[in-house]
């Protein structure tokens, strides 16, 4: 006998026989997840060239030296008209905002729909002939309204070729957290480590992305066979923050420091200055290492080099940057996150260990992803936090 099939299986496998198939989308800053029917995925860069003529605004994974990049996710503060208030929690955006004019819009447009077609190309390649998509699922930051589901519908309609009617119909959008959370609830390997019968929790579901955190707080109500019952407590929370951030800053250090070598003269900051930082940056350990030292460590002060362009003969550019350096940009980069996570905290424990009887007194639990949780020094700060806020240690999912 064969191993039983779960309920998702059968529906999939129904969806497959009668040809209607779902689409998940998960837009990233680095990278977006397409998955399709829970079965297969594949992740495509996100990144795009909108500042120049030199070629197409999306070239997928290449990345030409001579080419300013920018992530396509950015666009959509651009193309949505986000207020200024939202875009200032994403210094990323503004030099997208200071180019901004039609033609720069439409040019913004056109990289987030090539993006879109080669998504939809991938898909349409690993579909069977009488396969058609019957839903197209969109994980979106919290912070992201109307406004923005609007352009997006507008973009994924004309890249998908479909009408207004028919794009409104297939396309649905969920936040981010919530969309963790669901997929904690149904996912044996995370739900194991707290499902306790019976037990009524209240979950705190953090995805700490690469630019934004993310946040959820559902009401988890265990029973003793079967799928917990849950539904979300509050509006889904959202700032700027993370990793991405802290590149940034990096990038704004480098770009003064490129000008100032102790060997000499320097070189002006340049596109394959900045792509050879920023491999630095994400392929070695100083993306995962960078920030304020534990207690009792010494200060470590970062150095890296990368060749300067057209040097002969060859020259390096160095980039040194000292411990308070290193803590200042990684602060900078987390404040206004830390902040929503205290206040976050401060929710859970009201709703939990705070609650005063005749109340149930529900069970607090906090999960933490994201690409942001792999810099270390993020995860102990966050660990700290919920310790010093007297609450169970939090799950990580790495």
């Amino acid at each position: 006998m064969g191993a039983p099939t779960s309920p998702m299986d059968i529906f999939r496998m129904m969806r497959e026989v009668s040809g209607d198939i779902m689409v998940g989308l998960d837009l990233g800053s680095t990278f977006t997840v397409a998955i399709v029917n829970n079965t297969i995925s594949k992740a495509f860069a996100s990144h795009g060239y909108p500042f120049d003529d030199q070629g197409p605004v999306y070239m997928g994974e290449a990345r030409p030296a001579n080419r300013e990049a920018v992530s396509l996710k950015h666009a959509f503060y651009i193309l949505a008209n986000a207020s200024d208030s939202l875009v200032d929690q994403y210094p990323m955006v503004h030099k997208l905002r200071q180019h901004d004019s039609e033609a720069f819009r439409q040019k913004l447009r056109t990289g987030v729909l090539e993006f879109l077609r080669t998504i939809r190309g991938w898909i349409l390649a690993n579909m069977r002939k009488h396969w058609k998509i019957d839903r197209l699922s969109v994980t979106m930051p919290a912070q992201w309204g109307r406004e923005f589901q609007d352009v997006f519908l507008s973009l994924i309609g004309e890249a998908f070729e479909w009408n207004p009617r028919t794009t409104r119909e297939k396309v649905g959008f969920v936040k981010a957290a919530d969309a963790l959370t669901r997929c904690l609830l149904s996912t044996p390997k995370y739900l194991d480590k707290v499902k306790a019968p019976n037990a009524d929790q209240v979950w705190l579901a953090i995805d700490f992305s690469e630019d934004i955190l993310n946040a959820s707080m559902f009401s988890v109500k265990h029973r003793a066979e079967g799928q917990p019952r849950s539904f979300r407590l509050e509006e889904s929370f959202g700032v700027g923050g993370g990793i991405e951030h802290v590149l940034h800053n990096v990038m704004a250090a480098c770009a003064v420091k490129c000008l100032n070598q102790a060997s000499g003269p320097g070189h002006p900051m340049c596109p394959a200055i900045a792509e050879q930082i920023r491999d630095v940056f994400t392929d070695l350990p100083a993306g995962r290492e960078w920030g304020p030292q534990q207690e009792g460590e010494n200060p470590r002060p970062f150095m890296f080099g990368v060749p300067q362009p057209g040097a002969q003969p060859q020259k390096f550019l160095v980039f040194n940057f000292s411990q308070e350096e290193v803590t200042q940009i990684w602060n900078d980069a987390h404040k206004a996150a830390f902040q929503l996570v205290g206040n976050l905290l401060e929710k859970l424990k009201m709703r939990t260990v705070e609650a005063k009887p005749p109340l149930i007194i529900p069970q607090p639990v906090i999960f933490i992803a994201g690409g942001s949780i792999r810099n270390k020094p993020l995860k102990r700060t966050l660990s700290s936090m919920v310790q010093e806020a007297n609450l169970p240690a939090p799950i990580f999912i790495d």
